[in-house]
């Protein structure tokens, strides 16, 4: 998926969070860039990475997410959401592609809140919550 077709989304749900657009980066390879930059990121397929900086965060996205990466990241949110409740695939909420490009960023982002860092299920339900806020599920 070219993640460039989602420009106003990355460039609304950034400004929604009190970062800047123009911190905003497009790159081949999130870990290349990282490494680059003195930076670990072992994850060598991550789609998307906010990297804390003097006053500002860089919002670093990979330009071209594969299908498998981006599915693999829905499953991952489906089997944690199991733990919770078994009758409900959180992963069906992510019916579009806008609905999953949302949700990388905002899972991404909740990973750097005090109270939500180093908890990837706690991360699904702060970004699940704030696309109800934003407005994503509405008919």
């Amino acid at each position: 998926m070219n993640t460039r077709d989602h420009y106003e989304l990355f460039r609304y749900l950034i400004e929604q969070h009190c970062l800047r657009p123009e911190d905003m980066v497009f790159v081949g390879d999130v870990a290349a860039w990282c490494a680059a930059q003195g930076i670990e990121e072992p994850d060598r397929e991550k789609p998307l990475k906010i990297v804390p900086g003097d006053g500002a965060c860089t919002v670093v996205i990979r330009e071209d997410i594969p299908d498998r990466v981006l599915e693999e990241r829905i499953n991952a949110l489906r089997i944690r959401g199991q733990t919770r409740n078994v009758a409900v695939d959180r992963g069906d909420l992510l019916n579009s592609a806008r609905k999953k490009m949302a949700f990388l960023f905002l899972s991404e982002f909740a990973a750097t809140l005090p109270d939500v860092a180093g908890d990837e299920l706690a991360a699904d339900d702060w970004a699940l919550s704030e696309m109800e806020r934003l407005g994503f599920f509405r008919a």
